[in-house]
């Protein structure tokens, strides 16, 4: 499993008309926690588009990503620690604004060089997935294929 296959998953889901959260939400929960992808996507639909497709408020790439973040190491109880998911989920925001220069869907589409802002969308929609699967893995997350219970690794 690898960047790639996070990124071919989610311009599948983009070119098969999932809109830029759903594609990341969907990509990155079906090679971290397969059974939770279509629980993912339709958690994911109401963010799209800047949220309800008003392009107002945070890219849908972004929202999608952080409803993926929540699934895999977010809590159920208030008992439960929420750090890694606000680490993970900060870390996240900060790669995509480093990148991006916007975390604002409008802001984002009035910055692309060209007309055709659905292709530009599913670039960034596509990157933003690869650049999640990164940061998972480099927070000890492994994919479904090669763990035996989910989260991340223990160390030692």
């Amino acid at each position: 499993m690898s960047r790639i296959e996070a990124e071919q998953r989610a311009l599948n889901h983009s070119e098969s008309g999932l809109h830029c959260a759903e594609s990341v939400a969907s990509a990155i929960i079906h090679l971290f926690c397969p059974e939770q992808t279509e629980t993912a996507c339709r958690m994911a639909t109401g963010f799209g588009g800047g949220l309800a497709g008003s392009r107002q408020e945070t890219c849908g790439a972004l929202t999608g990503g952080v409803l993926a973040i929540g699934l895999l190491c977010g809590r159920a109880t208030p008992e439960q620690d929420r750090e890694a998911a606000y680490r993970i989920s900060a870390a996240y925001r900060e790669r995509f604004m480093a990148r991006f220069n916007a975390t604002i869907c409008q802001t984002l589409r009035d910055g692309f060089n060209t007309d055709d802002t659905q292709t530009a969308c599913r670039s960034l929609t596509v990157e933003a997935a690869g650049m999640l699967y990164d940061l998972l893995r480099e927070h000890g997350y492994l994919v479904k294929a090669e763990m035996r219970e989910p989260g991340p690794v223990k160390p030692g």
